[in-house]
């Protein structure tokens, strides 16, 4: 792990008076559900503590799938940096040119998983806020 990366996310936790609500152990089984148990795998955006932009992204029209397990997820060793993460349990499924997109929607599906887990959450517009501090 890195050591000063450590050491920021530390004074950042400290200087903003923040509270650890998730840990290694949930994430990793939010991941694992997920993974498992949700029809498709949700699009989803990640702020960093360490990062001083929010991510922005068009959450209410997702196109694509989230990538839970590649380079788009942080590895456990940096759990640790996560702020928070909005999530979006559905999608647009394409069926042509002529035709209106299906909208596939997994949110019973994902508030089963945060119940399941643990994992408490906020709902804003149909996308969900995972807290990792607050």
């Amino acid at each position: 792990m890195n050591k000063s990366l450590n050491k920021k996310v530390s004074q950042i936790i400290q200087q903003r008076n923040l509270h650890s609500i998730m840990n290694n152990t949930k994430w990793t089984e939010l991941i694992s559900s997920i993974i498992q148990e949700m029809p498709f795998p949700p699009a989803f955006v990640i702020k960093y503590l360490t990062s001083e932009t929010k991510p922005s992204i068009d959450m209410m029209a997702c196109h694509y799938y989230g990538d839970w397990t590649g380079e788009n997820f942080p590895s456990v060793e940096y759990y640790f940096n996560i702020e928070w993460m909005k999530v979006q349990p559905r999608y647009y499924k394409h069926r042509g040119k002529l035709v209106s997109p299906e909208i596939v929607d997994g949110s019973k599906e994902f508030e089963a998983i945060l119940d399941k887990c643990h994992i408490p959450y906020e709902i804003d517009n149909e996308v969900y806020c995972i807290y990792g501090y607050k």
